[in-house]
């Protein structure tokens, strides 16, 4: 069991963490969670596989021993290995012990200095809200970096016995931002800031332009970032795919044929940005209507599609009504969709992307709700989100002629709620007064 802890920690060997482990693109998330460190919450990185969460453990470790902290007053584990999530299940406050008094030589509860636990895919161990509570209420001098990316067993572990105790930090396949390295300081609101940024950005534009092609087709998950070959790309997304369902689903839930579980995740890729029926795909697979929903559900919970509601000041209308599908990442979606990525395909791939960037807006909520609108005559308004009290439509043309009727929804939504819009267009700058029209590769760097 040591041996494979050690594994884990080879900078108790190195006084170093390899270059290997580290990201090669800097992501926001980063600064929020290093100045944590010092706080005695829990600071818990939550989201799909393969998103950066373990890379983002390992650039907090570097920070830390770059910085004076003693590489033996770190500890990693990963819970994906079966064999320390098996014996730690029921050992684990042993190794914290065990860890401290071999590594740190100093007995726990008399700690000369803050020691830094870090324990990926938490969600894997049993009752681990419970588990992290009992070492927190001891106020020892120990600082607790969880991960997990199954956000129903993350709560359901930690969130009542936590509650106070623990930040949350949802971390999203790369924006846009982090995709190109370009940021355009600009509230998408006030349209003066938006064209000044506009016409800074000039002499770049073609580039973005390029820019934005490529993550249309490949998205932002880190590992595929440098893949230039798209088919090659795709067979690395696939793998995610297998990966979640296989280690965040079936390990965790009683599914008694996974294959179907599968086939709903690709017959999803086809509906990508539209609103779905459950009856529909209960047919197709031939299972029953609270089947799907429950599978669903799963794929929801582990990160790799998000469901958006009907925008009403009634709840219950708004969680009875049918819900709009979206990917957590285009490219996952396009590695499982059979056929040719067309305009018409761009454009729903365009509201993916707008509609991810919008929620990594609220991700420090912990179920964030983002909402669609249909007016009485079914004219709909693609994104409704609402920020600081405020709600804001948007509507999705990946086009530049964009005429009165192709808005209709949105218009009718500003004159119902009073309130102003957003189009998201291809390359059309302009200010309607109630609406600003937006070039999509301005608004995704201004986010």
């Amino acid at each position: 069991m040591l041996e494979e802890i050690i594994i884990q920690n080879p900078w108790w060997k190195t006084k170093h963490v390899s270059e290997s482990k580290l990201g090669n693109i800097r992501r926001s998330e980063f600064d929020p969670l290093k100045d944590e460190l010092e706080d005695k919450k829990i600071s818990c990185l939550l989201g799909p596989r393969r998103s950066g969460k373990t890379t983002l453990m390992y650039e907090l470790i570097g920070h830390l021993i770059r910085n004076g902290v003693s590489e033996r007053n770190i500890l990693f584990i990963s819970f994906d290995n079966p064999k320390i999530r098996l014996n730690l299940q029921h050992n684990f406050d042993e190794a914290i012990r065990d860890f401290s008094n071999t590594m740190i030589r100093e007995p726990i509860d008399k700690l000369s200095a803050n020691s830094y636990i870090f324990l990926d895919e938490i969600h894997k161990l049993d009752d681990w809200g419970n588990i992290i509570k009992y070492w927190q209420d001891l106020g020892l001098k120990i600082k607790f970096i969880v991960s997990g990316s199954s956000s129903l067993r993350i709560l359901k572990g930690g969130g009542e016995s936590l509650l106070g105790r623990i930040n949350f930090h949802l971390i999203l396949p790369l924006k846009f931002s982090e995709f190109t390295g370009r940021v355009a300081s600009a509230d998408f609101e006030n349209f003066s800031g938006i064209k000044r940024a506009h016409d800074e950005l000039l002499l770049e534009k073609h580039d973005l332009i390029i820019k934005l092609d490529e993550y249309i087709l490949k998205g932002g998950f880190p590992e595929v970032f440098g893949i230039q070959d798209i088919e090659k790309a795709y067979e690395v997304l696939k793998q995610y795919k297998t990966l979640t369902i296989n280690r965040d689903i079936l390990d965790l839930k009683d599914i008694k044929e996974p294959r179907i579980l599968s086939d709903l995740a690709d017959l999803l890729s086809d509906h990508m940005s539209q609103r779905i029926s459950y009856s529909a795909f209960a047919d197709i697979l031939n299972i029953k209507v609270d089947t799907v929903k429950n599978y669903i559900s799963y794929l929801e919970e582990c990160f790799l599609i998000y469901t958006a509601y009907l925008y009403s000041k009634k709840q219950v209308i708004s969680t009875r009504k049918e819900k709009k599908l979206y990917f957590i990442d285009c490219g996952l979606r396009n590695s499982l969709l059979l056929k040719e990525i067309d305009d018409l395909e761009k454009t729903k791939i365009i509201e993916n992307i707008v509609f991810f960037h919008i929620l990594s807006l609220k991700k420090r909520e912990l179920f964030p709700r983002i909402f669609y609108w249909l007016d009485r005559m079914r004219n709909e308004v693609d994104i409704v989100i609402t920020l600081k009290n405020e709600v804001i439509p948007i509507e999705v043309k990946y086009s530049d002629n964009i005429g009165k009727k192709d808005i209709k929804g949105l218009i009718n939504f500003c004159e119902e709620f009073k309130t102003r819009g957003l189009v998201i267009t291809k390359d059309l700058l302009r200010d309607d007064g109630d609406i600003i029209f937006i070039p999509a590769w301005l608004f995704l760097i201004m986010i």
